[in-house]
């Protein structure tokens, strides 16, 4: 009995061993807030439950294809990324250092910013950030998605674990005070939370964007020329931006934070989805060279 590794059972293959990095996530996911751990542990249990229950008929009506060049190079990305914030020697500022911030060093454009403080809208800003992880679960009330359900649980993972990568990693290397260190309306206990230099960029943003754009690019995959359309993109575009603005209300980020994580979460959301398309004319792969090294390429098909 021969043994074919089928586009879905690839896309199972690449799911485990995103499920198997877990244990070097929880510790990046910690930094964000620690209810997002067993939030993505229990998203990523759902789908190799799935998978294993579902049987192993294939259906060819996915808009999506899977290959070892794209997704074995972001699985790889997403693990030198999620690696990388861990082992990065990044410390909160301390009691010292926070006395001696000075607000000049602030450029105009952010400078608002240090004034603003409210507890409120911190929990509006955590609420809005586990809402908008499930949103893409909507999708799976269209057949055609459930039909599918191994792509879009792959690109699913794919697209959040890779946005994770990119704020988490650049967070510790940044280590930019939050704007509340600056004023006195914190708390000197939150001042010193662990994560007080973890201010660029905003990851509420970039998670709520990933989310939300991968669902309404997703949805526009299987629907083509759906009257619903609209509607949904213009969901995704607003709902990150109110998380951005709560969490700009709430002192914990400037507003170059939050435009930055935008950019990355909705970039995200609607490229992965792209690489993945049947018709798509982008390529990226991993190469070994003749001296060992790995390397990563790039390429568009006119």
């Amino acid at each position: 009995m021969k043994f074919r590794l089928t586009p879905v059972l690839y896309a199972d293959f690449i799911i485990l061993i995103i499920f198997g990095m877990c244990d070097t996530i929880s510790q990046v996911l910690l930094a964000m807030h620690r209810i997002i751990e067993p939030v993505i542990r229990f998203l990523l249990s759902v789908i190799i439950i799935v998978s294993v229950l579902a049987g192993e008929q294939e259906k060819n009506t996915s808009p999506y294809s899977f290959s070892k060049n794209i997704d074995l190079t972001i699985a790889g990305i997403i693990s030198s990324l999620l690696i990388g914030s861990v082992l990065v020697d990044y410390s909160p500022i301390s009691k010292e250092n926070i006395s001696t911030l000075n607000p000049e060093n602030i450029s105009s454009y952010d400078s608002k910013a240090i004034n603003n403080w409210d507890l409120n809208s911190i929990k509006m800003s955590d609420i809005l950030l586990y809402s908008s992880i499930a949103v893409p679960a909507l999708l799976l009330a269209d057949e055609r998605v459930r039909d599918d359900y191994r792509g879009f649980s792959l690109l699913w993972a794919e697209s959040l674990f890779l946005t994770l990568g990119i704020t988490n990693l650049t967070k510790v290397l940044v280590s930019r005070p939050r704007p509340y260190l600056y004023g006195d309306k914190a708390s000197e206990e939150y001042k010193m939370k662990n994560d007080n230099r973890k201010s660029f960029f905003s990851g509420h943003t970039s998670i709520s964007a990933v989310s939300c754009f991968l669902m309404a690019s997703m949805y526009d995959d299987y629907n083509p020329n759906s009257k619903l359309s609209p509607y949904l993109w213009t969901g995704a575009c607003f709902t990150p931006a109110l998380t951005a603005y709560y969490r700009y209300d709430a002192g914990k980020h400037f507003p170059s934070d939050l435009v930055a994580g935008y950019i990355v979460g909705s970039v995200v959301g609607v490229l992965v989805p792209r690489l993945h398309t049947k018709s798509s004319k982008i390529n990226v792969g991993l190469t070994l060279q003749a001296s060992g090294k790995l390397r990563t390429h790039l390429s568009y098909r006119f």
